[in-house]
Order: structure tokens, then sequence, then C-alpha cells
């Protein structure tokens, strides 16, 4: 099983690696990660312009998870983008339309050396389908992410919907396929720029699914996906109490509790602490 890093992502924020603006404007929005694109928001052309300031901009201020969407290695700029944004010490590497184990595994050899973990965007029926394999090709392996445009496409589906048919079946089974390797999960793109009650429910749909944080391509969208992703009064609550009551039995030698009738152990108290986290407040 490979295994996450300590990472919280709720909000993903995609921006073009060729748009210095847009590289300066990101640090601000508010993203728990920023993922730089040197995919399909750069033009041929420009490929290589665009690593240059992708490896620039790692090196400037932003969020602590500063993630690369590199292009296929079956393109001309792959394994460079790999090379050059691993040694510029990206955290995470995004591998596109990611439907075989070899993807995941020539990519973990050209980060040796590196701390560099990876991220599998899984975006075709294939992909999907390789679930099982997919998620256990490299110890660097941190999350899977869900291109359900892409998969639209190569599905021959009429249309893009994420919350319906053969897309949610396919949004589903990656979510669950992460949980099933404790990597995390996170959920598609929500297309509806202008349209912020249709992104808010598509955003709930993925929290319901399992995902533990969305991709967004709109600095508007991350504010809506950080409070979704935020954990409720309630459960906030419940996490202060479980710590409070863990640090006094801590004190007395206990290394098993109960707390509202419910036994606290070392992994519950791992997981309100994270709650804590999610809540931007110290634990």
């Amino acid at each position: 099983m490979t295994t996450a890093p300590d990472w919280l992502i709720r909000s993903a924020l995609f921006v073009p690696g060729d748009d210095d603006r847009k590289l300066a404007r990101a640090t601000t929005a508010g993203a728990d990660a920023l993922i730089y694109d040197l995919e399909d928001a750069v033009a041929a052309e420009r490929k290589a312009d665009a690593r240059q300031r992708v490896c620039a901009a790692l090196a400037g201020p932003g969020p602590a998870l500063r993630l690369v969407r590199v292009n296929a290695l079956d393109t001309p700029w792959g394994a460079q983008d790999i090379r050059a944004v691993g040694a510029a010490g990206a955290h995470g590497v995004l591998i596109p339309k990611c439907d075989s184990p070899d993807a995941l595994q020539q990519a973990d050899a050209l980060l040796a050396g590196s701390a560099t973990r990876l991220v599998a965007l899984i975006e075709t029926p294939a992909g999907v389908f390789d679930l099982p394999a997919l998620t256990a090709a490299s110890p660097r392996l941190a999350a899977l992410g869900f291109g359900h445009a892409d998969f639209s496409h190569a599905a021959g589906l009429p249309d893009m919907r994420s919350d319906a048919g053969l897309v949610w079946h396919a949004r589903a089974q990656i979510a669950l396929a992460a949980k099933a390797r404790g990597l995390l999960a996170l959920d598609c793109v929500g297309l509806e720029v202008r349209d912020e009650a249709a992104f808010r429910a598509d955003a709930a749909l993925g929290r319901g699914l399992g995902y533990d944080g969305k991709l967004c391509i709109h600095p508007m969208q991350v504010a809506v996906v950080n409070a979704l992703y935020a954990p409720d009064d309630a459960t906030i609550a419940h996490a202060h109490r479980v710590l409070a009551a863990w640090d006094a039995a801590r004190a007395q030698g206990q290394a098993v509790i109960a707390v509202d009738g419910r036994m606290v152990d070392a992994p519950v108290v791992a997981a309100a602490r994270r709650t804590l986290a999610r809540a931007g407040l110290e634990s």
C-alpha cells in the first residue's frame, strides 16, 4: 500500500504556467494548493518558456503546497517537465490522462533523488478500469484526481455532466480506490465558473462521495470549496472534547478512553487533530 503524505487539500487551484500575472495573483487566492499547469493551459510553442516560469514560481511565495501538472510522457515535453519541476522543489507532479502503471513508474524513475510525490489524474475509461494496478504502481503516489471532461470525451458521451451516468460511476470508483489505498481523492473541476449554486451543488456531491478536496479552475471557486470541506461546528466541538480528554487521560497514564460514548485511542486522536487543521484551528 502506498502512503499519502500529510497533505491538507480542500481546494487545489489550476494556474496557467505561462501567465506571470495569474501566477502572481494565485498566491493570494486562499487555495490549499496551487497546480501550476504546463499541459492544457499552455500552447505548444510556449511549453519550454512556461516550464521556466513555473520553476521560478516554485521558489517564490505561495501556499504550503505547490503542485505541477506536467505534459504526458508520450509528448516531447513530459520527461523534461518532470525532471525540472522535481529539481525545483515541486511537492507533487500531476500525471495527466494516467491510464497505465507504466506512466507512474516512468515518472517515479525521473524523480529519483527528490521528495516529490505523484498525483494520478484519471481521465479515461481505461484509467478507471485499471485503478487497482495504478494505485499500486509507485510508492510516490499520494493522490488520485478525476478529470471528468476528458473522461466524457474519451468515453464518447454526449455531454460533460459529472453527476449522472457513467461519469458519476467513474467519479465514485476513483474516490473508493483512493480510500482503499490510503490516498487523497481530489474531485473533478466544476465547469460552472459563473453559476455558484451549480458549482456548490457539484462540490457537495463530491464531498458526499468521499473526496478530500476539489480541483478548481477559477479563484472564485476556492472559497466555496474551502467552506464546504471545512468541518461543521458540532464536529469541531467534538474534536476539541476528544483532545482535551486525551490530554487529561495521558497525564494519568491512560491509553484508551471514551468520549461521547465512543472509544478514543491514538487513531481517533489523529483524526481529531486533522479535523481542527481542516478548520484552520490549532490542534
